[in-house]
């Protein structure tokens, strides 16, 4: 019941249904919970012996992990309840082990995990654990959102960086040693660009380039939380960070082996390179990015409905900002060039996990018995 009200979650989400997605996702992680999945004993006890089976569980719970922490982020808690319980769960194998259904090794620990840096133990990790830790390092990030604190900040901006800095050589690149995109790993790169544009886009003075800042990615026109003298630093991070969203999106894979959360990654990445775009004048690297984050969710926009309701009101503001800073010359900002009217149902579709819009928006059959 926790795999299957999990599995239903995303398909909520990828269908738009954001809050009917929410609702299944707190079932799940309750159920979870109340039944032990986040317990080392767990798996064992109810494997029956089978190593796949007790496999089968651990990565239910940190599939669990991970997915609610990505719907937090999106709909800007400052925490989500997989997090606040003790997670004992051993940690999953590589993907291509679990699937061949040959020899399963003996799976490591968190604390070995945490540990690899100051040890001599020499433990190969799997993509899944370094996924995980993107997940747990989101976690902070929301936890520090809404703080003046530039010290915690920094704290976890340290661990963001130190995520991509202590990745074994071979998972370094998402292409993996077979020419073939590991997309676990693929998963664990964009939440720590995700993770960073979180932590630095609402310090940044980046939004108030664009033509409507209200109701944005946790900011408001004119709300900074940093002190000038840091809001260029944190605008540079957050756009570096969109241009490796941009990266992502350039590998050249079937879209339909991508998660549906990552659209939410590209909308961000989208906000980011149009708001540089407005300071730099259209300038052509802005745009090209631009231009392959809307042709990525133009691919996703025909196995992901969520994705193309978004793309129309991407590509509305893109035509919009990419027309005034071609000819505007006046400065790096403006503001009342544009129709308020017309641009709150993009912005409110680009924080489409706050909003009700997409209800009723897809008009597509239920996929469960009883819907409506």
């Amino acid at each position: 019941m926790v795999q299957a009200r999990l599995l239903l979650a995303i398909t909520l989400h990828a269908r738009g249904e954001a809050m009917e997605a929410a609702d299944m996702m707190h079932a799940a992680v309750d159920l979870a919970i109340e039944i032990g999945l986040n317990l080392r004993s767990f798996a064992v006890y109810h494997g029956q012996g089978n190593p796949w089976v007790e496999e089968s569980l651990r990565r239910t719970w940190w599939e669990l992990y991970v997915m609610d922490g990505y719907l937090a982020a999106l709909h800007k808690r400052p925490f989500f309840k997989s997090n606040t319980v003790q997670s004992e769960v051993l940690l999953p194998c590589e993907e291509v082990v679990y699937s061949s259904a040959g020899y399963l090794p003996q799976p490591p620990s968190l604390e070995q995990f945490d540990m690899r840096l100051f040890t001599d133990e020499a433990i190969q990790f799997s993509s899944f654990a370094y996924r995980i830790e993107a997940a747990r390092i989101l976690a902070r990030v929301l936890a520090v959102a809404g703080t003046q604190n530039e010290d915690q900040v920094q704290v976890v901006d340290n661990a963001l960086a130190g995520w991509i800095h202590n990745l074994p050589r071979t998972k370094v690149d998402v292409v993996n040693v077979y020419n073939m995109v590991d997309e676990i790993l693929f998963q664990g790169h964009m939440i720590i660009q995700c993770a960073t544009i979180y932590l630095h886009l609402p310090r940044s003075d980046l939004l108030n380039t664009l033509p409507v800042t209200a109701n944005i990615v946790c900011a408001e026109r004119g709300r900074h939380m940093s002190p000038a003298s840091t809001q260029h630093s944190h605008s540079v991070k957050a756009t570096n960070a969109s241009k490796e969203l941009a990266n992502l999106a350039a590998v050249r894979v079937p879209v339909q082996k991508h998660t549906p959360f990552f659209v939410c990654g590209l909308v961000l990445g989208a906000i980011v390179q149009l708001s540089a775009c407005s300071v730099n004048a259209g300038s052509e690297q802005h745009r090209d990015r631009i231009t392959l984050i809307i042709g990525l969710l133009k691919s996703l926009s025909s196995t992901w409905a969520i994705s193309g309701h978004v793309l129309l009101e991407v590509k509305k503001v893109a035509s919009e900002v990419l027309h005034t800073s071609t000819t505007q010359q006046g400065g790096p900002t403006y503001d009342s060039g544009m129709s308020v009217q017309n641009n709150n149902s993009w912005l409110s579709m680009l924080n489409m996990v706050e909003t009700q819009e997409f209800h009723g928006l897809m008009h597509l059959e239920p996929i469960y018995p009883g819907s409506s």
